[in-house]
């Protein structure tokens, strides 16, 4: 059984500030997708605990933020002196916020209106990466990370993904139907198909600079 209700450390509040993570060492700000990604961690925790009595905690909290570049640290440290980590705004794709990114891509003639998009030539060297934290209340930890592609291409890559797992690899699923999330949906089966399409994962550590690219 998994604790449905929203607890103190699941309130999208903590997720609006700027904060040290000294355990980790690095400063996080909020993140524009951050506020939907955790109820779907949440949910497919859930779905793991009433389908198959496996969840991946009973009373698992799930963050996520936007973690800070080295030359956005300085303004986050005189913000939380200041008093002001309160008045983070959401960070995009760029390590700016959501404001500063729309005037670059102004001044660059790259906002694009609904339904355009840049072409797939020009977004060949942009990457998106995932680096995860675990620790259980007895003090164990784990690390993982994943890098890909341009993050439009890899919601892509993984709707397309899901979509083969469940037509190609039925006997391997242990959900049969429902109103499921990807990765209660797919569980490994999925997560096989991810990797062998080129997605870079890594289990234990975060991914080490030189592979912080999109996959060849």
């Amino acid at each position: 059984i998994c604790v449905p209700s929203t607890r103190e450390e699941d309130k999208d509040e903590n997720m609006t500030k700027i904060s040290e993570d000294k355990k980790l060492g690095v400063w996080r700000a909020p993140y524009v997708h951050s506020f939907f990604d955790t109820r779907v961690v949440r949910r497919s925790n859930m779905l793991q605990a009433d389908l198959g009595n496996q969840p991946y905690g009973a009373a698992m909290s799930f963050m996520e933020y936007a973690m800070l570049p080295a030359e956005q640290v300085a303004a986050a440290k005189r913000n939380v002196k200041e008093g002001r980590d309160d008045q983070a705004k959401p960070m995009g794709q760029y390590g700016m916020t959501l404001e500063e990114e729309e005037a670059m891509l102004k001044s660059e003639g790259r906002e694009f209106k609904e339904g355009e998009g840049p072409s797939v030539e020009d977004i060949s060297d942009a990457w998106s990466g995932f680096f995860l934290h675990a620790e259980s209340v007895n003090g164990n930890q784990a690390k993982c990370s994943f890098v890909g592609a341009d993050g439009y291409y890899e919601t892509s890559r993984i709707a397309i993904e899901t979509a083969l797992t469940l037509r190609y690899d039925r006997s391997k699923l242990a959900f049969k139907g429902g109103v499921l999330t990807p990765s209660a949906a797919g569980g490994t089966a999925l997560v096989d198909r991810l990797v062998a399409s080129g997605v870079k994962f890594k289990m234990g550590e975060w991914m080490e600079s030189s592979d912080l690219a999109p996959p060849s």
